[in-house]
């Protein structure tokens, strides 16, 4: 609900027509001369405020568009900073802090699993429906889009006897 139906809401709810007879079913009530002048005063001062402020909404939203250019530019200048010194001192994680900035990366990898086994099964168990199930996880900070895919599993197994 926006702004304008709170108002009109809130002037409805102000406004005391003459009570209803609960039997008649097509009642219309009826207001003064004076109280509908007030309310379409009222609704004239509810659109005006809402034109300024979608106006302010506009003028605010470009200028915190503005201030996230410059985080995001001080983000890249720490960035390059660190990639030149490999250190970043007291003064500049101060700053990073003050402007909420996160001092990470992110690190992409690709494991490799090889798996090797030797089970005791009933001689007649075919060993293309051996199956093997596990899981892997990150254990190192909070790992997004840590993807296992089963389908890129294949197991080899053979008959020994």
């Amino acid at each position: 609900m926006d702004t304008t139906d709170e108002i009109i809401t809130i002037l409805n709810a102000s406004i005391n027509p003459t009570p209803v007879d609960a039997t008649v079913s097509h009642y219309t009530p009826k207001y003064s001369t004076d109280q509908i002048k007030q309310m379409e005063y009222d609704l004239g001062a509810i659109a005006k405020e809402n034109e300024r402020l979608k106006l302010n909404a506009g003028s605010f939203q470009r200028q915190l568009s503005e201030i996230q250019m410059k985080v995001d530019a001080v983000k890249g200048y720490i960035a390059d900073i660190y990639s030149t010194n490999g250190d970043i001192d007291d003064d500049i994680k101060e700053i990073a802090g003050y402007l909420d900035i996160e001092l990470t990366k992110s690190v992409t990898g690709t494991a490799t699993f090889q798996i090797s086994f030797t089970a005791e099964v009933p001689l007649d168990f075919d060993a293309d429906d051996f199956e093997i199930s596990f899981s892997a996880e990150c254990d190192s900070y909070e790992a997004e889009g840590f993807d296992w895919n089963e389908d890129d599993t294949n197991i080899q197994c053979e008959d020994e006897f």
